[in-house]
């Protein structure tokens, strides 16, 4: 038959998980075989990115709670495209999806989970109100794609587990200058703890902050590196001043690059109260950078333990800085941490490995009912 044509429906068309997952898939999908579109549910710097990779991209406003008008329109949207399969992200775009794609006569519908929907930073009312609205559409979806196994227990008997994966050539310790980025940022005497996310509760930069504040009472030397942006941008500020760490700590902004950042960090800390899969993990394991990250969701199934990076609890700023301090005080145990780390990334968490787990589902939904598929290309 011709190329299979995927549809996937993007969770938001900002800066994230589900977005940088889009993003590596339209570059590595192959082309010879599958025909990809996206619908984003909003105006953003996705479909930017998409179209300058030639990635045909529709907007349909999925922003309000539930809106059956904007079913219709995302119904009318995917006739357009006449998708073979349906692949949707996040708990909002599911539920949309679930029930535009039936509509629309899609038989192949994927759901994707990129975070547990119990962390999801919303109020609990509206929490609720996702959490029903999967459970009733559920029925609707052919497999619920996890990016970890700790989401898909939540889908027993309808989830697949494919994690995430990075571009290992684009993270190459070898090829970025750490003197040259830390002078660049005035971090050139004393190892750097570095931070790379949103500025969000989810993320937790404050716990980070603390942390570098009690490493630096015992090796004053120690300097932070804070890179992104977000609504706790403010509160960062003001804490940084507070901990008195105006002199340590460098606030850089969203970047667009950071593997020379990671390259310039002595240890990398995730300090997240939630997670799926982060590929911030995997990028800075791959920069043989050793991690001490929190133990949330898929971050243990990255990690392992005392070998290619330490786990932390949540929201204790104390645990982190006794871990980020047994890595500054032993070099040649954070080294070997670090090259583990990189080896098990290119062993497991490969982009390559994640699209062809992806293609290989495609082309077996589509083949598993060939006669439907053609009706609705027809």
């Amino acid at each position: 038959m011709s190329r299979i044509r995927v549809v996937h429906v993007a969770g938001s068309a900002d800066v994230g998980g589900g977005e940088r997952y889009l993003e590596l898939l339209a570059r590595h999908l192959d082309r010879d075989r599958f025909e990809l579109a996206v619908i984003v549910p909003e105006p953003g710097p996705l479909a930017a990115r998409l179209a300058s990779l030639g990635i045909p991209v529709a907007t349909v406003d999925l922003r309000r709670l539930v809106s059956l008008p904007a079913v219709a329109r995302l119904a009318a949207q995917i006739r357009a495209f006449a998708p073979h399969v349906l692949q949707s992200h996040g708990a909002r775009s599911n539920f949309y999806t679930r029930l535009a794609g039936a509509m629309a006569g899609v038989k192949a519908r994927l759901s994707t989970v990129h975070n547990a929907l119990g962390d999801y930073p919303v109020s609990a009312t509206r929490r609720a109100v996702y959490g029903a609205a999967d459970r009733l559409t559920l029925p609707l979806t052919s497999a619920v794609v996890c990016v970890a196994e700790a989401l898909g227990r939540n889908y027993p008997r309808r989830a697949l587990v494919i994690p995430n994966g990075i571009e290992l050539d684009h993270f190459d310790p070898s090829a970025v200058s750490a003197t040259g980025m830390r002078q660049r940022w005035g971090l050139d005497a004393g190892p750097v703890l570095g931070f790379v996310g949103r500025l969000t509760p989810q993320k937790d930069p404050l716990t980070f902050l603390h942390a570098v504040a009690e490493v630096r009472r015992h090796r004053p030397n120690v300097k932070a590196l804070v890179v992104g942006d977000g609504p706790l941008r403010g509160a960062v500020e003001a804490e940084i001043a507070r901990l008195e760490l105006r002199s340590s700590c460098r606030l850089t902004g969203m970047q667009a690059e950071v593997a020379p950042l990671l390259g310039a960090m002595d240890v990398f800390v995730l300090s997240s109260v939630s997670e799926g899969f982060p590929f911030v993990v995997l990028e800075a394991m791959a920069m043989e950078r050793p991690v001490v990250a929190t133990n949330v969701n898929g971050v243990a199934e990255i990690i392992e333990p005392g070998e290619s990076g330490l786990l932390v609890p949540p929201r204790d700023a104390d645990a982190t800085a006794r871990a980020a301090l047994a890595l500054l005080h032993n070099g040649a145990e954070a080294r070997r941490i670090g090259r583990a780390a990189r080896a098990r990334v290119a062993e497991r968490f490969t982009v390559a490995g994640m699209v062809e787990r992806l293609q290989t589902l495609y082309a077996t939904l589509v083949s598993a009912d060939r006669r439907r598929v053609a009706e609705v290309s027809a």
